[in-house]
Formats: C-alpha cells, structure tokens, sequence
C-alpha cells in the first residue's frame, strides 16, 4: 500500500490553517499540524484522535527565531510533499504607517514576511524533489499593481513576503522545487471577520487543490484559492 502524502501546515490551531488541515485530512493526506501552544490545540488533538497516525501537533512559535532555525531538526526522517506556510496577524489597529512605531512595523514584518521564508528556506532540504509545493499564506493585498489603497501595513507585509518568495524561488531553482503565494479570499475566521463572503472550509477546499494542481509546475506563481493567476 503506498504511504500518504505529507503535508506540514504551519498555523494550523484555528481559521484557514486548521480548515486546510481537515482538507488534507479528507484527501487522504497526512498532516503535521503546527501550533504555537499545542496544549490548548484542542480541535488539532480532535483530529489526531480521530484519524490515528496520521496527525502530529509539534510546537512552534514563528516569533522565536531560534525556533524557526532548529525546526527541521526536529522533523525526524520526515519528506514533505507540501508545506503552507500560513501564521500571520493583522498588525497594528490604526493601519497607518504615519502612525506605526518601531516595534509594530518590526513585530508585523517578522510574523508576516520574514519568519515564513525563514523558515521555508530550513524546510527545503525536506520537501520531496520535483514534486514538493511550499506555498506561502499571502493576499491579494501583497499586489503591487493592484494596490487601491487602505490596510497600509498589512499590504507592505505582503508584498514583502511576495518579493522574499520570488527570490527565495531563485535561490532554490536548481532544486525542482514549486512555490505558489496563495490568496485565500476575505474569510469569515477571526481575523477575517463574520461579514467576510468567503466561507473558511471553500477557501481550504480551493488552497489545498492549488497546492496539488502545482505539483510538479517547478514554478512561483499568485494564485487566489480559485486558482485564478493574481498580478504582481
């Protein structure tokens, strides 16, 4: 019988990270399931309970940089045929660089931007050659083009991660590696909102087929969970 394919979810307590990991689940995925507090993960450990082997819950804090560093170590013999890379916050609630302190734009940028491709770049000797997807949690938001204004911050912490992931897609070409910067839609979670049209578990459905549909693409493409290219 052939083994699952693995996925390692990054931000997978609540929201989108854990609908994508449910979605995994249901596709017969297995799953590492990353959680800042794992003790207190408890829909995580519902699912691990449920679909026995096949869920971890491993500790990691994307704000520890010494944590982002020694991840892969802890992985074991583990290869991942998919990686998102998906905890993030929405930064300060005045939204205005004319505004923002030292400390926020730093905390924003490392959650949003740094910390992802720090620790995608880590992972990459695990992810499977030729077929490995490492997608990253972005926005359409992150689009430079197609910027209307508002949400300043967030926007810049987007973008950034946008520009770190094409460069990081550079320096790993010669691995036959894909990465896709995803947009998920406004989604009703947390930090999306109630009044946000797109329900969590349609937006995981159409991440997790963008994730498989890239398989093997050895691309960086913007994609939004409908699979529609975004600009730049």
């Amino acid at each position: 019988m052939a083994a699952h394919r693995l996925a390692l979810i990054v931000g997978a307590n609540r929201g989108i990270g854990l609908a994508v990991t449910k979605e995994f689940l249901a596709r017969g995925w297995d799953v590492i399931a990353s959680a800042r507090d794992p003790e207190r993960a408890t829909e995580l450990h519902r699912l691990a309970t449920s679909h026995p082997g096949r869920v971890s819950v491993p500790r990691l804090d994307v704000n520890d940089p010494a944590a982002l560093d020694r991840f892969a170590d802890t992985m074991g013999d583990h290869v991942l045929d998919a990686v998102l890379l998906n905890a993030g916050v929405s930064g300060p609630g005045h939204r205005s660089a004319s505004a923002v302190t030292e400390a926020e734009i730093g905390a924003l940028m490392f959650t949003n931007a740094i910390a992802p491709i720090r620790l995608a770049r880590a992972l990459m000797p695990r992810v499977r050659p030729d077929s490995g997807v490492v997608a990253f949690t972005s926005s359409v938001m992150g689009s430079v083009s197609a910027n209307a204004g508002g949400h300043e911050l967030y926007r810049a912490s987007k973008a950034a991660l946008n520009s770190l992931a094409r460069g990081l897609w550079t320096e790993m070409r010669g691995r036959n590696l894909t990465l896709v910067s995803l947009h998920p839609g406004w989604v009703a979670t947390d930090m999306g909102g109630s009044s946000a049209p797109v329900p969590v578990n349609d937006s995981a459905a159409g991440l997790v087929h963008a994730i498989e549909q890239q398989s093997g693409a050895q691309e960086h493409r913007f994609l939004d969970y409908t699979g529609k290219e975004l600009p730049w």
